[in-house]
C-alpha cells in the first residue's frame, strides 16, 4: 500500500512547537518597562518634568531620578520603593506640601536626597526613616519653620545638611537642632532665624542651648530607671550636664551624662560604695570631686 505524500510549505503550527514557551505564548513574555512619557531616560537615570503623579514604571537599573515642576501635592508612604537601586533623588520646584511618614522607605542605597524649592511647611520625625545610606540631604528653600526633634536620629553617616532659605522660628522647638549642630560633625551651611524678634537675623549656629528658656510647668513622664535611689544631684562640668544617683541598695553612685543628639541621659560611670545615701559633686579649680556619704564604713571624697 502506498501512502500519499504531498510536498508543500511546512505549517506554522509545526514550527511553533519548537519555539520557547514564552515566545509561543506572547502574553507571558516579560516586557521591559518603558521610560514614562513625561520623562527622558538613559541607562541609569531619569529626568521628569510636569508629571501628575510619581510614575510606577521605569526602565531597570535607574539609580538617579530628578523630578521638576511635578503636579502632585503629596509624597505618600513608600512612594519610591519600586526604585530600590536609587542612589540620587532630586525633587525641585514642585507643588507638593506634604511628605508622609516613611515616604522614602525601601531606598536603602539612597545617598543623595535633595528636596528643594518646594512648599513644605512641616515634616514628621519619621520622614527619613530607613535611609541608612544617606550622606547628603538638602531641604533648602522650602517654608519650614521648625524641624521635629528626632528627624535626624538615625542619620549616622550624614556628612552634609543644607537648610538654607527656610523661615525658622528660633524657640524651644528648635533648641534640639542647636544642640545637634554643636555636637555633630555634619557640615551645615549658615542658617538664620526669621523669628521671634529677639533672634531675628541671628545665625542659628551662633546660638547656644542657654539662649532658650524652655522650662515648662506641665510635666510628663520622660524616662524611667530600673533602680531605687535615695537622692539625686545634677551638675555641669566642661559644658556637659550630669546627674548622679545615690543607690544604697546596690552600693553605687551612678553618674549619667546628657546625650544632646538622642535627648536623654545615658550611663557615664559608677562609683562603688557600701551604702551610699548621698553623692555630692563639687567642682574646685576645674577639677571634679565626688563626696559620698555612707550609712556604714565612713564617708569618702573621690
Amino acid at each position: 500500500m502506498h501512502l500519499a505524500y504531498r510536498q508543500g510549505p511546512t505549517p506554522f503550527s509545526f514550527w511553533i512547537r519548537f519555539l520557547p514557551q514564552g515566545m509561543a505564548e506572547g502574553r507571558r513574555v516579560t516586557k521591559i518597562p518603558r521610560c514614562p512619557a513625561t520623562c527622558s531616560c538613559t541607562k541609569d537615570s531619569a529626568f521628569c518634568v510636569d508629571t501628575k503623579a510619581i510614575p510606577k514604571s521605569f526602565p531597570p537599573g535607574i539609580i538617579s531620578l530628578t523630578m521638576v515642576n511635578a503636579g502632585f501635592t503629596e509624597i505618600p508612604e513608600g512612594a519610591f520603593s519600586h526604585l530600590h537601586l536609587l542612589q540620587f533623588l532630586l525633587l525641585n520646584s514642585n507643588t507638593f506640601t506634604v511628605i508622609a511618614d516613611d515616604a522614602f522607605s525601601g531606598l536603602t542605597h539612597l545617598q543623595y536626597l535633595f528636596i528643594e524649592n518646594n512648599d513644605i511647611k512641616s515634616l514628621s520625625k519619621y520622614t527619613f526613616r530607613g535611609l541608612k545610606s544617606l550622606t547628603h540631604l538638602s531641604l533648602s528653600n522650602n517654608n519650614l519653620q521648625v524641624l521635629p526633634r528626632e528627624l535626624l536620629k538615625h542619620q549616622d553617616i550624614l556628612t552634609d545638611l543644607d537648610l538654607r532659605g527656610n523661615s525658622f522660628r528660633c524657640d524651644c522647638k528648635i533648641k534640639w537642632l542647636v544642640d545637634w549642630m554643636e555636637k555633630s560633625n555634619t557640615s551645615v551651611p549658615a542658617i538664620y532665624c526669621a523669628s521671634p524678634f529677639e533672634f531675628q537675623g541671628r545665625r542659628i549656629q551662633d546660638l547656644t542651648p542657654r539662649d532658650f528658656n524652655c522650662i515648662s510647668a506641665d510635666f510628663a513622664l520622660y524616662e524611667t530607671y530600673p533602680f531605687q535611689s535615695l537622692s539625686v544631684e545634677s551638675y555641669d562640668f566642661n559644658d556637659d550636664l550630669y546627674v548622679v544617683f545615690a543607690q544604697p541598695s546596690t552600693g553605687m553612685c551612678t553618674v549619667y551624662i546628657w546625650d544632646h543628639v538622642n535627648m536623654l541621659f545615658k550611663t557615664h560611670y559608677n562609683i562603688t560604695s557600701r551604702s551610699a545615701v548621698y553623692c555630692k559633686p563639687v567642682v574646685i579649680n576645674n577639677t571634679l570631686y565626688m563626696v559620698v556619704a555612707q550609712l556604714f564604713g565612713g564617708s569618702h571624697i573621690y
